[in-house]
């Protein structure tokens, strides 16, 4: 009686805000979730893709659960974006099954994807810049009618960006956003389509730390609300902060799928090289007062050089996002 009062309280907790019921990821076990009906949004069985001189996906199994935030980590050329781009319609796997929704399906192009609910934000943004926000939101949808009532999706567009916390005017044009903005457009237009399956390639890259953390405030709300994301990346921090599970790929297979809770930036360091991966850097011995990195009047696109460094022992670090 005690267990079941337990499951219930949990269920409560995990209620969204329409009221429909998804236990915490956390909770469920894989054995479990048969026997409450709860289908994985997503099962990948066997699913192998081949380019010339290479296997990129070598009978990769993946699955990803209602309400979850499940990170798919590797290094670069693990084929974690290869196999996402496979579930976005974007490749068509040369052996493998793909069930949605507990339904068995193939999945010939984006249009697919997105029909049953599918949305990708890749590394680099598909936006039109000249355009609007507002127009590359609707820009594809299937309405009705001829007439487009744009005071209408402007409003619906401005509700849905308040709700993840994201102050977006649809009448910018998105060459007058920052990155961090353009990210939050590109997760609108999957949202406004009504994607609850969500992949993210690198999201963070072109991302400042506070951009950062308003991301994953809105990726566990729309977990929260029974949605599933895959965030795709190579930054053991970030996996440690927001996923719920973690799926590592090396060079094409799946090595480990664990929760989050489970293991620590070490392990996952182990399964994504295959080996301890401690670094040392050792020292770099100088003389006091000797040069040891000079970087004179370097330019950029820009007309501003950078100042010469002239400290002995130094650990320099060059550090910015994309771009």
């Amino acid at each position: 009686m005690g267990s079941s009062n337990t499951w219930r309280s949990r269920c409560r907790r995990s209620r969204s805000r329409s009221g429909r019921l998804f236990p915490s990821p956390s909770f469920i076990s894989p054995g479990l979730e048969g026997v409450l009906g709860l289908e994985p949004l997503v099962k990948l069985r066997g699913i192998v893709k081949r380019f010339p001189g290479v296997v990129a996906n070598d009978r990769v199994d993946f699955e990803l659960r209602r309400g979850e935030v499940h990170a798919l980590l590797g290094e670069n050329g693990a084929g974690k974006t290869t196999l996402m781009n496979i579930l976005y319609g974007l490749y068509q796997p040369d052996e493998g099954e793909i069930y949605v929704k507990g339904r068995k399906v193939r999945l010939r192009s984006p249009r697919d994807a997105i029909d049953l609910g599918i949305g990708m934000v890749h590394q680099n943004f598909r936006l039109i810049e000249p355009h609007t926000v507002l127009e590359n939101i609707i820009l594809g949808l299937r309405e009705p009618g001829i007439r487009i009532d744009f005071e209408k999706h402007a409003e619906r567009i401005r509700l849905l960006a308040e709700k993840y916390g994201w102050r977006i005017d649809p009448w910018m044009r998105v060459w007058q956003l920052s990155a961090g903005e353009k990210q939050q457009v590109e997760l609108l237009k999957i949202l406004y389509r009504g994607a609850d399956i969500l992949i993210l390639d690198e999201p963070t890259s072109v991302l400042t730390p506070h951009e950062t953390r308003m991301l994953f405030k809105a990726l566990r709300r729309m977990a929260g609300e029974g949605k599933g994301v895959i965030f795709i990346t190579h930054k053991l921090g970030e996996v440690m902060e927001i996923s719920d599970r973690v799926t590592v790929m090396r060079r094409g297979r799946v090595v480990v799928t664990k929760s989050t809770k489970e293991t620590s930036p070490e392990e996952l360091a182990y399964y994504m090289v295959g080996r301890s991966a401690t670094l040392d850097f050792g020292g770099v011995e100088s003389a006091p007062g000797e040069v040891v990195a000079e970087v004179v009047d370097l330019e950029a696109l820009s007309d501003k050089g950078v100042p010469a460094l002239r400290k002995v022992g130094l650990r320099l670090g060059a550090a910015g996002s994309s771009g």
